[in-house]
């Protein structure tokens, strides 16, 4: 009795494997990471309404640890979806081996902020009014360094000085710098502390070009698309979806923080990004999120990886064309 129970079981074991194969579901969890801040913006929707269940497990974390999300030597611990800044995704995921480019999400949250000098930085008067200037830049090592010195390339300006700051140091009151360059939310924040007497006198996006440039990407394991090709396509509409939800005036900050905060990896040891009263419609419009598909920001990828590397960037790397992965109509 006891070995045709075990048989049973056995056989029922196989049939249920089977039948989760067929349609298309291994058991695996599939994990989502997404850096704090304007990326998050990007899976807000997604996460709020827990859209694909069990299934899939959000984690947002610092920006600083989501390049270590897809490095792991383990691959099982690698996130199968993950938000990179543009360079970062090229430089570790590039060769498409591992990887595959979904498409961009955000494309450009960085601005001008002056005390001293109020005139507006235009593609005209750009390099007249940078020249010889000191800049103190949030965050200089990493993305918002690489973009300034890619856009201080591109108008020949070589003799701006640049500098490391927090944001507590961004302000018009006997600062010493000329100009800051600062993400949003800070950037609307502090500009709008009358005390500070800080002014937006440009942005990064407009200076680099017309559409900004892709900051954030999407990318997916390739034995994920392999095996959930209709699970990608669907993700990928909803992210789609999620940058018109994100401007309903019925949907508030507190909805939006609430559905990052609460999958933060590490809540105790994690201070959120936003807040109820920096994260406005209009901050929200400046982080500038939305979904581009591989297909069109193909070329976009390509030539700020380009000029990131002219500039000086040591992350950003030419990629091969196996890295993108194009939808099927």
């Amino acid at each position: 009795m006891k070995k045709l129970l075990t048989v049973l079981i056995c056989a029922l074991v196989i049939f249920c494997t089977v039948a989760f194969s067929a349609c298309g579901k291994t058991g695996k969890i599939i994990t989502v990471y997404v850096p704090d801040g304007a990326p998050a913006l990007a899976l807000a929707e997604l996460m709020h309404e827990e859209k694909f269940g069990k299934d899939v497990s959000y984690r947002v974390v610092g920006a600083n640890e989501i390049e270590s999300c897809v490095t792991y030597v383990d691959e099982n611990k690698n996130a199968d979806l993950c938000i990179l800044p543009v360079n970062s995704a090229s430089k570790f995921l590039g060769d498409g081996e591992r990887y595959k480019l979904l498409g961009a999400v955000t494309h450009g949250n960085l601005f001008i902020a002056a005390g001293k000098e109020k005139q507006e930085l235009t593609r005209d008067n750009f390099a007249e009014r940078v020249a010889g200037k000191k800049i103190g830049v949030v965050n200089l090592p990493a993305f918002p360094g690489a973009v300034l010195k890619l856009i201080l390339n591109k108008y020949g300006v070589n003799d701006a000085v640049l500098e490391n700051v927090q944001p507590s140091e961004v302000t018009g009151v006997g600062s010493g710098y000329d100009y800051f360059v600062l993400p949003e939310p800070d950037a609307s924040t502090r500009a709008g502390n009358t005390n500070l007497k800080l002014k937006i006198v440009g942005d990064l996006q407009t200076l680099y070009g017309e559409n900004g440039y892709p900051q954030a990407v999407l990318v997916a394991k390739n034995g994920l698309i392999e095996d959930r090709p209709d699970f990608i396509r669907n993700f990928v509409e909803a992210v789609s979806e999620n940058s018109s939800w994100l401007m309903e005036e019925t949907v508030g900050a507190e909805t939006i923080i609430s559905a990052i905060t609460s999958h933060y990896a590490d809540p105790d040891n994690t201070a959120p990004g936003f807040n109820a009263k920096n994260l406005t419609k209009e901050v929200i419009s400046n982080c500038a999120v939305w979904f581009e598909n591989s297909s069109d920001c193909h070329k976009a990828v390509d030539d700020i990886l380009k000029e990131l590397k002219s500039a000086g960037d040591g992350k950003a790397v030419e990629v091969s064309e196996n890295f993108y992965y194009y939808f099927n109509d």
